[in-house]
C-alpha cells in the first residue's frame, strides 16, 4: 500500500517525459521542412538552368541541321553548275562544222565602201593641199544694233500707242538679243531692260477696244432717246384729245367755276424748276442728236490719241447735253448716263515708263 501514493507521480512523470519527446520531435519535422524548402529553394535556380541550357542545346542541333541541309543543296547545286560548266567546254572544243557562205554580197558592199573610202581620201588631200584660212569668231555686235532698234521700237509703242502688251514682247526680244552678242558689259543694260520690264508687267491695261464699243453703242443709241420736244407735243396732242369743249352759262352761282375751266382747257398750268429744261422746236431735235454723235465721236477720237483732258471734256459735255435736252427719267436715258459716268472714271492716258535710260545704256555700249 506504499507504493499506491507514487504511482500518480511516476504516471505524471512519464506524461511529461512523453510531452517533451513530443514537442522535441515536431520540432524535428519542422527544422525538417524548413532544410527541405531551402534545398527546394536552392535547386529550383539550378533546375532552370539546366532546363534553359537543354533548350539551348536543342536550337543549336536544329540551327545545325538546318545549315547542313542548306550546305547539301548548295554543294548539289555547284555540282549541277559544274556539270553544266563541263558540257559547255566540250561543246566549246569539239570542231566547228563547215558550212559554204555566199560571200558575193559581201564583197559587192566592201567595194562600195573601198570607193566610197577613196572618194573621202582624196577629198581630204584636195583639203589639206588648200592654203589655211585664219579661224575667227563671228562677230555679234550687230546684235547689239539689233537690241537697241526693238527698245526704241518699244519706247514707241509705249509714248504713241500706249501698248503695253507689244512693248513687253519687244523688250524680252531686246533682251534676247543682247544676251545672245556675248557681250560681257551687258550687265548695266540687262538690269534697266528687267526694272521696265517690271513695271509694264505691274500697269494698269486699258481696253480700248472696249471703250470704242462702248462709245459706239451709246452713239447708236441716241436716235432711242426722248428729247424734251417730242414730250411736250405728245402732252399737247393728249391734251387736245382729252380736252371738253365748255360751255359758259347764264348761272351766276357756276361763272366763276366755268371761267377757270374755261381757262385752264386753254392755257397749261406748269410749276418751273430752278433751272429749267430748254424746249426744243421740232426742227431742232435732229441738231441736237446731231450734236450728241459728235460729241461721242470726238471722245472716240481723243481716246485713240490718249488724250486725257479731250476724251473727258468730251464726255462731261455729252453728259451735261443728255441732261439738258433729253428725258433723263426714260430707261435710256439712265443707261446712257450710267454708261458715260462709268466711261469718264476710265484713264485712257495712264502713266507708263519711259526706255529712255535702257536706250542710252545700250547707246553707250555700241559706242564703246
Amino acid at each position: 500500500m506504499a507504493d499506491q501514493p507514487e504511482t500518480p507521480k511516476i504516471l505524471e512523470e512519464l506524461s511529461k517525459a512523453s510531452a517533451k519527446a513530443g514537442s522535441r520531435k515536431s520540432r524535428q519535422q519542422k527544422n525538417a521542412r524548413l532544410r527541405f524548402l531551402l534545398v527546394l529553394a536552392l535547386f529550383a535556380p539550378v533546375a532552370a538552368g539546366i532546363a534553359y541550357v537543354g533548350y539551348q542545346q536543342y536550337q543549336l542541333q536544329q540551327n545545325i541541321s538546318s545549315i547542313t541541309t542548306e550546305n547539301q543543296q548548295l554543294s548539289q547545286t555547284v555540282a549541277n553548275q559544274n556539270s553544266l560548266i563541263s558540257q559547255l567546254q566540250e561543246q566549246l572544243a569539239a570542231p566547228l562544222e563547215p558550212f559554204e557562205i555566199d560571200d558575193a554580197a559581201v564583197r559587192e558592199v566592201e567595194s562600195v565602201l573601198n570607193a566610197e573610202i577613196a572618194s573621202l581620201q582624196q577629198q581630204l588631200q584636195e583639203l589639206q593641199s588648200q592654203p589655211d584660212i585664219p579661224t575667227t569668231q563671228p562677230n555679234l555686235d550687230w546684235k547689239l544694233l539689233e537690241a537697241e532698234f526693238l527698245i526704241r521700237m518699244a519706247n514707241q509703242k509705249l509714248q504713241l500707242e500706249g501698248d503695253v502688251t507689244s512693248a513687253v514682247l519687244l523688250l524680252q526680244d531686246a533682251d534676247a538679243s543682247i544676251v545672245e552678242s556675248g557681250n560681257s558689259s551687258v550687265f548695266a543694260v540687262r538690269q534697266s531692260i528687267a526694272s521696265d520690264l517690271s513695271l509694264l508687267l505691274g500697269a494698269e491695261l486699258v481696253d480700248r477696244e472696249g471703250i470704242f464699243i462702248t462709245l459706239s453703242n451709246l452713239t447708236n443709241r441716241i436716235d432711242q432717246i426722248d428729247l424734251l420736244g417730242s414730250m411736250r407735243e405728245n402732252f399737247e396732242n393728249r391734251h387736245n384729245i382729252e380736252s371738253v369743249p365748255v360751255e359758259i352759262g347764264a348761272r351766276p352761282n357756276g361763272f366763276i367755276d366755268s371761267t377757270y375751266d374755261f381757262l385752264s382747257s386753254i392755257f397749261v398750268w406748269r410749276k418751273w424748276e430752278e433751272k429749267p429744261a430748254a424746249m426744243l422746236a421740232p426742227a431742232q431735235e435732229s441738231a441736237v442728236k446731231q450734236s450728241l454723235h459728235l460729241m461721242l465721236g470726238q471722245a472716240q477720237y481723243a481716246m485713240v490719241t490718249q488724250d486725257r483732258e479731250l476724251y473727258r471734256r468730251s464726255l462731261s459735255n455729252s453728259r451735261a447735253w443728255l441732261q439738258r435736252f433729253a428725258v433723263t427719267e426714260s430707261a435710256v436715258g439712265q443707261t446712257m448716263l450710267g454708261e458715260l459716268n462709268e466711261l469718264s472714271r476710265i484713264d485712257v492716258s495712264p502713266s507708263l515708263p519711259n526706255l529712255g535710260n535702257s536706250l542710252s545704256l545700250i547707246s553707250q555700249l555700241i559706242l564703246d
